[in-house]
């Protein structure tokens, strides 16, 4: 998906703000046009600084190959501050309506159906680009109350000065300007400046995995596309979710030295090796099997609690990949990071900032539109009663509901990796069971899909 980039240096129009947004991706964007749209914040002088030069978008006849699977709950976000109507106008999502789970090592699977009675689809794909696009066309809508400074990068975090409570954080720029602001919000990724200069220490490491990116074409899929697939192989997972009717977007996790051969591969041979993996059973336990067998007749027992659906008792297939994007494939490294604290006098941190998580559950922007939800309701809370919006009596209120959360969720990520990354037989037949337990009981699986739609 094409852009066109420009950077334009002026000075700003203050050297003191209310609230410095500092990074201008998906959820520091988001933050800056949610608070925006806010009355209580029209008299309140807020800034988005953003490194990158501006881009213009362009729509393109390809899919680009960074794209997120959008909760429920993240839709509803971008649809309360307007953005949501902006990426419908554009035609460039998929809603996920079916999700379908299997374990190459085994028979177990799980299928997650939209419900009836709901209206929310599981999921919405969407470019992360048209993301972006759709949110700074919200903030060049409110040029009159959010400053917007692309090209523009901060060298300094001035923490030291913050000597009472009353006093700002002091700024320094690329620019050679220095400005104050009373919160500064960072939103400025993995390797947060932000978070460093107040001296927040993480817990992290890094995965022995890395996520090779694609944007495939498919068969004609009978039910319009909007199956997202999900394998767990040896090697790591490998997901295909939907981006049209006859279009999905690849993450294969994989180990580094798997990619660096899926990468050198021609696009032919890459697409027989991938329809491969999709349907290869010679990893298959037969001891596994046979215990398996055994416990659907135990299961089966158990009809008045279990899911009753025709469909969950038959194996689908996944599509078949007909052809790749030439130019999309790419690769990724995979780590996991949380920050001990997400706030600090004058500072509360969003998004990769503060977590970083494995992508096999596609929870890491949604954790991302979730602290920025979180974090736009605290301080307008603050303004409505008057208080300082800076100050870390309020902000922690902020901290406390996005760690029972981000924890969890984080937690469950790093277990479902591990225990999916271990392939023997004891292992294998105790994830097998438990998986296969969830999908026959139906109450014990909406817990998990209320879960990751919020």
């Amino acid at each position: 998906m094409p852009f066109k980039r420009w950077i334009t240096y002026r000075s700003l129009s203050s050297q003191s703000y209310d609230i410095v947004i500092s990074g201008g991706g998906m959820v520091g964007t988001a933050v800056a046009a949610a608070l925006g749209n806010s009355p209580l914040l029209k008299n309140k002088k807020l800034l988005l600084l953003e490194a990158a030069p501006r881009k213009e978008y362009a729509k393109s006849s390809t899919f680009s190959n960074r794209v997120s699977a959008l909760s429920p709950a993240s839709r509803d976000f971008l649809k309360g501050i307007g953005a949501w109507k902006l990426i419908e106008d554009s035609g460039r999502f998929k809603a996920v309506n079916k999700m379908y789970v299997w374990d190459a090592c085994s028979g177990s699977d799980i299928q997650f159906t939209q419900t009836e009675e709901s209206d929310d689809h599981l999921a919405y794909l969407v470019e992360n680009d048209l993301s972006v696009h759709s949110l700074s066309t919200l903030l060049s809508q409110q040029a009159d109350r959010v400053e917007v400074a692309y090209g523009t990068t901060v060298t300094q975090y001035g923490t030291d000065n913050i000597t009472s409570p009353s006093q700002p954080m002091k700024i320094s720029l690329s620019s050679g300007q220095t400005i104050s602001a009373r919160l500064v919000i960072g939103a400025d990724g993995f390797n947060s400046l932000a978070r460093r200069s107040m001296g927040i220490k993480t817990t992290s490491w890094n995965y022995d995995q890395v996520g090779v990116v694609a944007t495939l074409k498919l068969d004609k899929q009978e039910d319009g596309n909007v199956t997202a697939w999900q394998r767990f192989l040896p090697t790591g997972p490998i997901a295909v979710l939907p981006l049209s009717d006859d279009t999905s977007s690849l993450v294969w996790s994989t180990t580094p030295s798997h990619a660096k051969h899926l990468l050198a591969l021609s696009p032919e041979m890459f697409v027989d090796e991938l329809n491969h993996a999709l349907i290869d059973n010679s990893k298959m336990d037969g001891m596994v099997s046979i215990v398996e067998d055994q416990y659907k007749k135990l299961l089966e027992k158990f009809g008045s609690f279990a899911t009753s659906h025709e469909d969950q008792r038959t194996q689908p297939l996944p599509p078949t990949v007909l052809d790749i994007d030439k130019e999309s494939r790419a690769k990724f490294p995979y780590g996991m990071m949380h920050a001990d604290k997400y706030v600090a006098p004058r500072l509360a941190l969003v998004g990769d900032a503060c977590h970083r998580v494995h992508p096999l559950a596609g929870q890491g922007v949604n954790l991302g539109f979730g602290d920025a939800e979180c974090l736009v309701r605290t301080i307008v809370n603050a303004v409505s009663l008057g208080a300082d919006i800076g100050s870390s009596e309020h902000l922690v209120e902020y901290e406390t509901e996005r760690q029972r959360h981000v924890v969890a969720t984080t937690a469950g990520i790093d277990g479902l990796y591990r225990l999916y990354s271990n392939n023997w037989t004891p292992v294998v037949l105790a994830r097998s069971l438990g998986l296969m337990t969830v999908n026959a009981l139906t109450p014990l699986k909406r817990l998990f899909m209320q879960h990751a739609q919020t």
